[in-house]
């Protein structure tokens, strides 16, 4: 499944599936299998796409940004899954109303650069409340429906899959089929006739997949996207109503962004750029100075947002950080550093940030990640890299060295080129033990060969998703009991 959704972005892949369930919605609904009117989709979608991305043009040129366009058509694919179809034109109004207030609320509801809340969801709250003084109701979720629960909950699971949010959706699905599963078995509906009711009836897995999974609101570390999960849950399961303000999937979903911003405090810089230098004849490492101090955990990831005419995979990357987090809070000389390769023929992305001169800014719209070393310095550990996966390995043993810091490491390094070993300075400078394997001997018992003490070793795993997979297996079979691993999927 990595190989196949690691091919296109993030977003192009959130596109692609919520394509899927309208296109099958649109059908169902000339075969009369759901009770939306198919025309009535189909105009709802064209007026939603027209006033999203209107909208987004004209704020963007406000603020003198450039449009993420293909964020806009996500946003507005979601909202003509929410709003009412409708052919009136008070209906078409409330749909464009919803989409024109999602699309402005990227940038009026902002903290340093980023948006705080889920656009769609915003939206569509926002409104529903001015349209409860005219009489006129917004949100609808007709996407939830049996009829279209397999297609939803395939693209939900792509979506939570690729993102790495699985354990996200199902707190959220999890607590959401208790709360109000309860309620029903109360009222004396059977059981598993209330699981039923609540994954078909109520729309769960759309909110799961497609709406509380979005990166840019999420809190970065997993403990705060569980919090923000079960927030989430519980507005959406508890009936309550004052005025305007009653329960709905928007609210639940706003009120847990709310609790998201408070846990994390996320907000998004700039990076300068200073330099690239080889790492070896493949790999470059690029040195950014960013526009203020930046906090991290080692072995956590950057996102880069670089406009350009960008291929199927989009504007924006993810790259582990591969400096240490003292260089990026120094007050004299604060730094990234991020490890790529560069193969010929590689993505738009790697193409244009080949091109810019140094000087150039380039927005940053996230570090996240749970990528990171224990805190107790007792525990031995082995670090297996595949490739360029050893980057933000390089962080952490970097991070290490900053501190004095001595801890008991095995590094194995599986190159992606023979005798490519990349920061070897910073394995060595750590005291790590280092270790090459080639692809083929990446097996349990080879890895019993070259590390005896395997067994007693907490493991990580980082690099492409298929020696992650191989190495994870391996390790398992080799007798590692707890192994952590992170994945390129390519950029």
């Amino acid at each position: 499944m990595d190989a196949l959704t690691g091919r296109v972005s993030m977003y192009r892949l959130a596109t692609i599936t919520l394509a899927i369930v309208l296109v099958q919605a649109v059908l169902f609904a000339f075969l009369g299998a759901i009770g939306p009117d198919p025309y009535a989709i189909l105009g709802t979608l064209g007026v939603v796409l027209v006033a999203t991305l209107g909208a987004n043009e004209v704020a963007a040129r406000l603020a003198r940004v450039v449009p993420h366009r293909e964020s806009s058509v996500i946003t507005a694919l979601i909202i003509t899954c929410i709003v009412q179809p409708s052919l009136t034109t008070t209906g078409l109004i409330a749909a464009a109303g919803a989409a024109v207030l999602a699309a402005l609320s990227k940038y009026l509801i902002v903290w340093r650069g980023r948006h705080l809340l889920n656009p769609a969801a915003t939206g569509v709250l926002i409104a529903g409340i001015i349209g409860y003084y005219l009489g006129q109701g917004v949100g609808f979720w007709w996407i939830a429906t049996p009829a279209l629960l397999p297609a939803v909950a395939v693209g939900a699971l792509l979506l939570l899959d690729r993102t790495r949010r699985l354990d996200v959706g199902l707190v959220f699905i999890a607590l959401t089929i208790v709360i109000i599963g309860a309620r029903l078995v109360l009222t004396g509906t059977a059981p598993l006739g209330a699981v039923a009711t609540v994954l078909q009836l109520f729309p769960v897995v759309f909110l799961a997949g497609f709406m509380l999974s979005e990166p840019q609101t999420l809190p970065p570390r997993d403990w705060q996207r569980w919090l923000t999960a079960a927030v989430v849950a519980v507005a959406f399961s508890v009936p309550f109503g004052f005025g305007p303000i009653y329960t709905s999937p928007e609210l639940a979903l706003v009120v847990g962004n709310i609790v998201a911003f408070a846990a994390s405090r996320r907000s998004g810089f700039s990076v300068r750029v200073l330099e690239q230098r080889p790492l070896s004849p493949a790999a470059t490492e690029w040195l950014f100075e960013p526009s203020r101090p930046v906090r991290f955990d080692a072995g956590q990831y950057l996102e880069l947002h670089l406009p350009h005419k960008a291929d199927i995979r989009g504007l924006r990357r993810t790259f582990s950080i591969a400096s240490a987090p003292e260089r990026a809070v120094a007050e004299s000389e604060p730094r990234l550093a991020i490890g790529i390769r560069t193969p010929e023929g590689g993505s738009s992305f790697k193409a244009a940030l080949a091109s810019l001169e140094p000087g150039t800014r380039i927005a940053a719209t996230q570090i996240a990640g749970d990528f990171v070393l224990p805190r107790d310095a007792s525990i031995p550990l082995l670090l297996l890299a595949g490739g360029i996966g050893v980057t933000p390995f390089a962080s952490q043993l970097a991070s290490l060295v900053a501190r004095g810091e001595q801890r008991d490491i095995v590094v194995v390094v599986v190159p992606s080129n023979p005798d490519e070993v990349l920061y070897r300075d910073t394995i060595e400078a750590a005291g790590a033990r280092l270790v090459t394997l080639t692809r083929d001997e990446l097996t349990t018992d080879a890895l019993r060969e070259a590390v005896p003490d395997l067994a007693s070793r907490r493991a990580y795993v980082s690099g492409p998703p298929s020696v992650v997979a191989a190495a994870r297996s391996a390790l398992r079979r080799a007798g590692a009991k707890r192994v952590q691993t992170d994945y390129f999927a390519g950029y």
